[in-house]
């Protein structure tokens, strides 16, 4: 098993990508702490899960506190995977275009260098090293298609920020062996994605997008996050790793 021994901070663990990876991640020996806003979500995933607690990843206290009770639980934190985040589509719509714009930049972009930040601190302090798999998106490289055109989405800008901070953070955390790395993802079957998969020509539209001729899973975003997250990857940091179906190559 590649992650025994191991412990993984899976941050959006309550469904989709996040909770591929946490099955994954336990499958292959890990203990798992998962957080997510959704606490009903996480009570559902239960099975995978040694540790759970709600969590708003904009709270930088908080943060600091989960980080801190999961390796006072398991001694240290060896791998963070940063599956946390939303889209335009899932902010409500009475508020303000900037106010929409900073939640998705504040959940995606914040969120995640707030509880890397903390889980970096860990590892330098235990001096274990590490693993942090941040996910940004084909967005993050690429813009929208003309069927999904519209007004600036902050989701883009954010994937792309998360691609620089992992470069960033790459660099930073090398001299105490904790490796960045990112995944972008295609559009994959999941949660986040469901407004769009349920409109049968944007759905048509984004299955032609990909040369494989079909929309991810999450099961097969989680088997890469496995990757980057073990020793397998001993060599590899300040990345990114698509995981989209051929669709960056077109």
């Amino acid at each position: 098993m590649r992650l025994s021994g191991k412990t993984a901070l899976i941050t959006g663990a309550a469904s989709g990508i996040g909770a591929a990876c946490a099955t994954l991640f336990k499958a292959e020996g890990a203990r798992v702490a998962g957080v997510d806003l959704n606490a009903d979500g996480l009570s559902a995933a239960d099975g995978a899960l040694d540790f759970k607690q709600s969590l708003d990843v904009t709270d930088k206290p908080a943060v600091d506190a989960v980080v801190e009770a999961v390796a006072d639980e398991f001694g240290q934190v060896d791998i963070l995977v940063n599956c946390a985040g939303i889209t335009l589509r899932h902010v409500p719509e009475d508020l303000s275009w900037e106010e929409r714009w900073q939640l998705v930049m504040d959940v995606n972009v914040k969120g995640t260098l707030l509880i890397s930040a903390a889980v970096m601190d860990v590892q330098r302090r235990t001096a274990s090293g590490g693993s942090i798999v941040n996910l940004s998106s084909i967005y993050g490289q690429v813009a929208r298609p003309p069927v999904l055109a519209g007004p600036p989405d902050p989701y883009t800008h954010s994937k792309g920020a998360v691609l620089q901070m992992t470069r960033d953070l790459a660099v930073s955390g090398a001299p105490d062996r904790i490796r960045v790395n990112a995944l972008c993802p295609g559009f994959i079957v999941t949660p986040l994605t469901i407004g769009l998969r349920e409109n049968n020509a944007i759905k048509d539209a984004l299955v032609s997008m990909h040369p494989l001729g079909r929309l991810g899973e999450p099961e097969e975003v989680a088997r890469c996050a496995l990757f980057l997250a073990s020793d397998d990857a001993s060599y590899v940091t300040g990345t990114s790793l698509a995981v989209d179906g051929g669709y960056l190559a077109i």
